[in-house]
C-alpha cells in the first residue's frame, strides 16, 4: 500500500472519509469546449473530516466568460456534501471500502431575469443528491497496485420559480415555474501506479437526464406547457496523476463526452491540485 501514491481519477470520488479534524482540498480549473466556444471555469471539493468514518464539505461552481457581455466571472450552484463510510478496505481486511452519501445542490448561479446577451449558470432549483461510493485495490503480476472505483449517483431536483428570460428556453413576461428532469450518473474509473509517484486514471461514466417541464404563462395570457426532451450520453476521461507527497498532488486530463442522445459532443481539458491537510 505504501508503493503508490493517489490524488484519484478525474471524475469518480472515493469512498474514503478523512481523519477526525483534518481537512482536504481539490481546486479543479477546466474549460469546456464545445462547438467551437471555450466555456472555461472552476470547481473543487473542500472537505472536512468530523468523525472517523463522517465527512462533509462543499463544492463550488464558478464559470469565467469569453465573450461579451458574459466576460465577467459568474457564481454556478454550490453543493454541500456528506459522506458516511460503512467498509474500508485494509491489506489485512480486503474488502471494498465502502460510503452512502447525502448532497444538497444549493441554487447560487442566476437562472432566469437574464438580459438579451447574457448567460445563465444556475438551475434556480434546489436539488438532493444520494448515491453510493465503491473502492478496491488489485495487486498485479508486476507488484505495482490498480485502484478501481463506482460510484452511482442520483439526483431529484425540487423545482424553482421563473420569470422572464431564463435558462430553461422563456422568454420576457414569462412567469410559471420549472421542474428539472432527475439525473442518474454512473462512474467506473481504474488508476494504475506506474510508479509511486506517477499513476495513470481512467473515467468511463454514463449520464442520463429525464425530461424538464416548464409550466407558465405570458403577460397573463394562457397557461403554456413546454417539455424539454430526456438525454443520456457515455464519456470518457483519461487523465495523468503526479504525486510529490502522501499530501499534495496534481491530475491533468481531458473529459471527452461524443454527441449523446440530445447532448453535444464536448472535450473539457481539466487540472486540480489536491492538499491533505
Amino acid at each position: 500500500m505504501q508503493s503508490a501514491r493517489w490524488t484519484g481519477p478525474l471524475l469518480a470520488s472515493t469512498p474514503e472519509t478523512l481523519p477526525q479534524g483534518h481537512f482536504y482540498t481539490e481546486p479543479y480549473f477546466f474549460d469546456v469546449i464545445s462547438g467551437g466556444k471555450h466555456h472555461p471555469g472552476s470547481s473543487g471539493y473542500y472537505q472536512y473530516g468530523l468523525a472517523e468514518d463522517f465527512t462533509i464539505g462543499f463544492q463550488p461552481d464558478f464559470a469565467i466568460g469569453t465573450e461579451s457581455p458574459n466576460r465577467s466571472p459568474a457564481i454556478g450552484d454550490f453543493k454541500l456534501l456528506s459522506q458516511l463510510r460503512l467498509t474500508h478496505f485494509t491489506p489485512e481486511h480486503r474488502v471494498p471500502s465502502v460510503a452512502v452519501i447525502l448532497q444538497e445542490v444549493i441554487p447560487t448561479g442566476k437562472h432566469d431575469r437574464l438580459g438579451p446577451l447574457h448567460e445563465g449558470h444556475g438551475s434556480g432549483s434546489f436539488a438532493t443528491e444520494v448515491g453510493v461510493n465503491v473502492q478496491y485495490y488489485f495487486l498485479l503480476k508486476n507488484d505495482r497496485l490498480l485502484r478501481a472505483r463506482l460510484n452511482f449517483l442520483q439526483r431529484f431536483p425540487h423545482g424553482s420559480d421563473v420569470e422572464d428570460r431564463s435558462v430553461y428556453g422563456t422568454g420576457p413576461g414569462f412567469r410559471g415555474h420549472a421542474k428539472p428532469g432527475a439525473t442518474t450518473t454512473f462512474i467506473g474509473a481504474v488508476e494504475y501506479s506506474v510508479t509511486r509517484e506517477w499513476v495513470l486514471a481512467l473515467d468511463v461514466t454514463r449520464q442520463s437526464t429525464t425530461q424538464t417541464k416548464v409550466r407558465g404563462r405570458y403577460n397573463g395570457g394562457p397557461l403554456i406547457e413546454q417539455t424539454s426532451p430526456s438525454s443520456h450520453f457515455v464519456s470518457f476521461a483519461p487523465a495523468v496523476e503526479y504525486n510529490w507527497s502522501d499530501r499534495t498532488g496534481a491530475i491533468f486530463g481531458l473529459w471527452v463526452i461524443p454527441k449523446g442522445h440530445n447532448t453535444p459532443a464536448s472535450i473539457t481539458p481539466a487540472l486540480a491540485i489536491s492538499r491533505f491537510w
